[in-house]
Protein backbone atom coordinates (compact mmCIF):
# COMPACT_ATOMS: atom_id res chain seq x y z
CA UNK A 1 0.00 0.00 0.00
CA UNK A 2 3.07 2.35 0.47
CA UNK A 3 3.46 2.54 -3.20
CA UNK A 4 -0.02 3.62 -3.83
CA UNK A 5 -0.33 6.06 -1.12
CA UNK A 6 2.83 7.59 -2.46
CA UNK A 7 1.38 7.90 -6.24
CA UNK A 8 -2.23 9.37 -4.81
CA UNK A 9 -0.02 11.85 -3.19
CA UNK A 10 2.24 12.89 -5.66
CA UNK A 11 -1.07 13.61 -7.61
CA UNK A 12 -2.57 15.10 -4.83
CA UNK A 13 -4.84 12.93 -3.88
CA UNK A 14 -5.66 12.20 -0.51
CA UNK A 15 -6.21 8.61 1.18
CA UNK A 16 -9.12 8.41 2.00
CA UNK A 17 -10.73 12.13 1.32
CA UNK A 18 -10.19 11.66 -2.07
CA UNK A 19 -9.32 7.89 -2.71
CA UNK A 20 -10.16 4.91 -0.79
CA UNK A 21 -8.02 2.11 -0.80
CA UNK A 22 -9.03 -1.97 0.25
CA UNK A 23 -6.87 -4.95 0.46
CA UNK A 24 -6.38 -8.18 2.04
CA UNK A 25 -3.89 -8.56 4.93
CA UNK A 26 -2.68 -9.74 7.73
CA UNK A 27 -4.47 -7.76 10.45
CA UNK A 28 -1.06 -6.63 12.47
CA UNK A 29 0.32 -5.56 9.05
CA UNK A 30 -3.39 -3.22 8.22
CA UNK A 31 -2.91 -1.95 11.08
CA UNK A 32 0.57 -0.85 10.88
CA UNK A 33 0.44 1.39 7.94
CA UNK A 34 -1.15 5.30 8.01
CA UNK A 35 -3.76 5.56 7.71
CA UNK A 36 -4.75 2.09 8.87
CA UNK A 37 -5.79 -0.45 5.81
CA UNK A 38 -9.33 -1.44 5.60
CA UNK A 39 -9.09 -5.07 4.89
CA UNK A 40 -10.20 -8.37 4.79
CA UNK A 41 -7.61 -9.79 8.06
CA UNK A 42 -6.30 -12.82 6.42
CA UNK A 43 -6.36 -15.15 9.84
CA UNK A 44 -2.66 -15.99 9.28
CA UNK A 45 -2.02 -18.53 12.19
CA UNK A 46 -5.47 -20.58 11.66
CA UNK A 47 -4.61 -20.71 8.26
CA UNK A 48 -0.86 -21.93 9.14
CA UNK A 49 -2.15 -24.45 11.26
CA UNK A 50 -4.89 -26.13 8.76
CA UNK A 51 -2.19 -26.62 6.33
CA UNK A 52 0.14 -28.34 8.44
CA UNK A 53 -3.23 -30.28 9.87
CA UNK A 54 -3.68 -31.16 6.06
CA UNK A 55 0.20 -31.92 5.34
CA UNK A 56 0.14 -35.06 8.10
CA UNK A 57 -3.11 -36.06 6.91
CA UNK A 58 -1.64 -36.70 3.24
CA UNK A 59 1.73 -37.84 4.61
CA UNK A 60 -0.26 -40.33 7.41
CA UNK A 61 -2.77 -41.40 4.84
CA UNK A 62 -1.08 -40.39 1.03
CA UNK A 63 -4.73 -42.14 -1.18
CA UNK A 64 -6.82 -39.31 0.57
CA UNK A 65 -8.10 -37.34 -2.02
CA UNK A 66 -7.05 -33.76 -1.91
CA UNK A 67 -9.09 -31.30 -0.40
CA UNK A 68 -10.20 -26.96 -0.99
CA UNK A 69 -10.93 -25.51 2.20
CA UNK A 70 -12.46 -21.74 1.46
CA UNK A 71 -12.22 -19.27 4.37
CA UNK A 72 -14.43 -16.06 4.83
CA UNK A 73 -12.18 -13.81 6.85
CA UNK A 74 -13.87 -11.18 8.44
CA UNK A 75 -13.72 -7.72 6.95
CA UNK A 76 -12.22 -4.25 8.99
CA UNK A 77 -13.03 -1.15 8.67
CA UNK A 78 -10.49 1.03 9.26
CA UNK A 79 -9.18 4.80 8.14
CA UNK A 80 -8.39 4.06 4.55
CA UNK A 81 -12.11 3.94 3.38
CA UNK A 82 -14.75 6.37 3.64
CA UNK A 83 -18.01 7.43 2.33
CA UNK A 84 -18.28 7.89 -1.43
CA UNK A 85 -18.17 11.79 -2.99
CA UNK A 86 -19.89 12.96 -6.53
CA UNK A 87 -17.37 14.67 -8.47
CA UNK A 88 -13.13 14.91 -8.18
CA UNK A 89 -12.29 16.78 -5.13
CA UNK A 90 -8.69 17.38 -5.27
Amino acid sequence: MPGIQRALSDAGLQVPYNFSITGVAAKAWAEDIHPPLTAADVPALAMGEKAVSLLVERITAPDTPPRHILGAPPISLRSSTAAARTGRQV
